[in-house]
């Protein structure tokens, strides 16, 4: 009798993680869709805030345009415009669906595009609290990278979310051994975010803020998030304005050629 309901007991916790699995894999791929765009441009301010208070700003453009709908990948080109000693500098992301993304990042002095490798996607991004990994997941990341399972609902920042614990696979390559996301349930976007470093020390805290819809359109956006690094004790405030989507975006501005003649 007792084996009987051990086995009966096996079989529904692997049936219930394998529902909570499905059910957090769908509302990952709920969230990537509610954020789906053909192409999408705006501003950025940022700020860097040292532990000691300094305050380092910075202001550029962004562009984002869709490689492929059906694989919801996409081309993203960042350009600083402010302060005058990093005006021209360029960074672009290139996503794939089989093989790792491809970044750049141009700096005037040197007049080319210096590739970003494998083992530099955790490096920071200019001096903020985002790596190059986080720049190419803030776009979508790869589902097929992750094991996700859901932990449940909490309520963050006024919001109910659903918290979702997301573990990198073995090919994944992830500088994080595991994130943990709350997507709002009613607007399907994610309004926080906690990365744990391979050490399992919660190391970063994304927050979303001033999530609103586009005027003229029913896609939901950020407009300011907040990156705090709670080893160093640094963070980054990013502010976003003037968004204009869907509205035709040249794919030619999306080359390595093109951020070299900037």
């Amino acid at each position: 009798m007792r084996i009987i309901i051990c086995i009966v007991c096996l079989c529904s916790s692997a049936l219930m993680y394998g529902q909570s699995s499905n059910n957090a894999f769908d509302i990952i791929k709920k969230y990537q869709e509610a954020s789906s765009i053909e192409d999408l441009q705006s501003t950025i301010r940022y700020k860097n805030i040292s532990k000691k208070g300094r305050v380092q700003e910075r202001s550029l453009e962004q562009y984002i345009f869709q490689k492929d709908a059906s694989k919801n990948t996409y081309n993203f080109l960042l350009k600083f415009v402010s302060p005058a000693d990093i005006s021209g500098t360029s960074s672009l992301t290139i996503q794939h669906s089989s093989k790792a993304d491809d970044q750049w990042l141009y700096l005037p002095a040197l007049r080319r595009a210096k590739k970003i490798s494998a083992s530099k996607k955790g490096d920071r991004f200019m001096g903020t609290e985002m790596t190059y990994e986080d720049l190419s997941n803030y776009l979508s990341e790869p589902m097929e990278d992750y094991n996700y399972q859901l932990e449940g609902e909490e309520v963050v920042e006024g919001n109910t979310c659903f918290k979702i614990l997301a573990t990198p696979l073995p090919h994944a390559k992830s500088k994080y051994k595991k994130r943990i996301l709350w997507i709002d349930k009613a607007t399907s976007q994610q309004v926080q975010a906690h990365f744990f470093n391979k050490k399992d020390i919660l190391q970063k805290i994304f927050s979303a803020k001033d999530i609103r819809k586009i005027n003229g359109t029913n896609i939901y956006r950020a407009h300011f998030i907040k990156i705090e690094n709670l080893l160093t004790k640094n963070r980054t405030e990013v502010y976003y304005e003037d968004f204009v989507i869907n509205k035709g975006l040249d794919k030619n501005i999306f080359s390595k050629s093109y951020i070299e003649t900037l």
